[in-house]
Parts: C-alpha cells; structure tokens; sequence
C-alpha cells in the first residue's frame, strides 16, 4: 500500500470533512496557525495541501480573507471522489463513504464498463485477446485468494481500457481505479465461489465473442454482461446496506427503550 505524502494526507482528512459536511459549502477553514495543529502537519505541506484542492474546485482561496469550502457536488471532479479512497490510519473494514454513495458508484459502473467492452470488441487483436485471456484463467484457477483476484480483476479492467484504445475511458479507469478495488473487494468479500466463477466465463465469453462474432451478436453479449453487473448490484447492496439495518434496528430499540423508560 503506497504510504501517502504529508500534503495528501492533509487531503485525505479535509476531502473526507467536505464529504460528510462537517464543513460545509461557504463555512471559513479556521486559519493556518489552527490547522497545523489540528491535523498535525507542516506548514508547507498544508500549503500545498490547500492549493491542490482549490485546483479540485472544493475550495476558494481568498487573499487578505480566508479559505472556503465550496460546494463539491457542483464543482468538484472524480479526484475529489478518488481522494475518499486513500489509505487512511482507520480500520480497513470502516467503509470511507457511505453505502448509498458505494451503491453510486457501482451503478456508474454498470453503465461504464460495457462501454468499455463495446471499443474493446471493435479493436481488439489476437495478441491482446491472449493477454485478456490469459488473465481470465488465472483467475479461474486462482478463486481461493481473494486479494489475488482483486488484483487481477483491476489488471483486466485496465487491459480492457487499454485495448479500446479510447483517451477518456483510459484516464477514466486510472482516476476510478480506488473506488473500484474498494467494490471489487467488496464483492469479493462475499463466500460465494460460484458466483465468482460464473463472472469470469462471462468475461471469457464476452471476450470469445469479440474475436468470432458479427457486431449485433457482440453487442448482444455484452447487454447479456451488463445484466450479470447489475445483478452483482443487487448481491453488494445486500451487504453494502446489511450493517446500516442494523444500525437501523439498534437505533429503533433504543428509542423504544426510551419511550418506556
């Protein structure tokens, strides 16, 4: 795990401040001096810190006033949304956003990644297909070790970018590559090989198809996986939203309790 810079992690902790409005849009950042010590960090680095995200458009710097925040859903790009996927010093089982947000992302995805396939099927040559698929049976024969098919998973999805040879989708995958290792793992977090194990013959299928079959037939297929993601969707809301019910629950009881009290 790459071990983040001092002015990142002063990103990391003020993104992640922005994104649950414990600052919200137009609240003043409290001065320099305060800041250094709250965090704690060097002055330099949260310089550089404050500047990064003024680029990101979720603050305004202003001379002779003060540092604001601005409103991150009308201004901010997909770094802001990458930077809530940095390593941080919190248990790596405390989720970073929260399920409603993961569930976004992955309903994006559903729509991006067949996309993505769709250039790849147009240009795809056979060297590139024994790449893909030769990562597809590594994975096949390696459904055991989870962390290993994260890693491979994110490997396919970048080979599939690569190969469709589209600037946009490239720079896209690069920028979303946190959020997806974070839904990844989650649906890898699940006991269920056989699942896992039907979404990689998909993949292989999908794959088969762009090198023997006519272009309505391709297409055909990759709706057919673009079906698969979404039932995925529903199997990782399952656990995204199983700790908020009991939350939920938990909640419900105590103000019960309280009503009787």
């Amino acid at each position: 795990m790459k071990t983040l810079q001092a002015y990142e992690r002063v990103m990391s902790i003020l993104v992640k401040q922005f994104f649950r409005r414990q600052l919200k849009p137009g609240d003043k950042l409290p001065s320099e001096r305060q800041l250094v010590k709250d965090i704690p960090v060097d002055r330099a680095s949260l310089r550089i810190a404050l500047k990064h995200l003024e680029m990101m458009n979720v603050l305004t710097i202003r001379q002779g006033d003060g540092i604001y925040v601005r409103d991150y859903l009308k201004s901010a790009s997909l770094d802001f949304l990458r930077m809530l996927f940095l390593p941080t010093d919190k248990p790596d089982d405390e989720w970073l956003v929260d399920p409603y947000t993961m569930d976004e992302i992955w309903e994006f995805w559903v729509f991006f990644l067949p996309e993505m396939l769709k250039l790849a099927a147009k240009r795809i040559a056979p060297r590139e297909f024994k790449t893909i698929m030769d990562i597809f049976d590594e994975e096949l024969t390696n459904l055991h070790d989870r962390n290993y098919l994260i890693e491979l998973e994110l490997k396919a999805q970048e080979t599939i970018a690569e190969i469709g040879n589209n600037i946009v989708a490239i720079l896209i995958t690069h920028t979303c590559r946190p959020l997806l290792k974070k839904m990844i793992e989650i649906f890898y977090s699940s006991p269920d090989e056989e699942r896992i194990k039907k979404h990689i013959e998909m993949k292989k299928n999908l794959m088969r198809s762009s090198m023997t079959l006519g272009t309505s037939d391709k297409l055909l297929i990759i709706e057919q996986y673009r079906g698969l993601l979404d039932n995925h969707r529903v199997t990782l809301r399952k656990l995204l939203f199983r700790d908020s019910d009991k939350e939920v629950k938990i909640n419900d009881k105590m103000l019960v309790s309280s009503a009787l009290m």
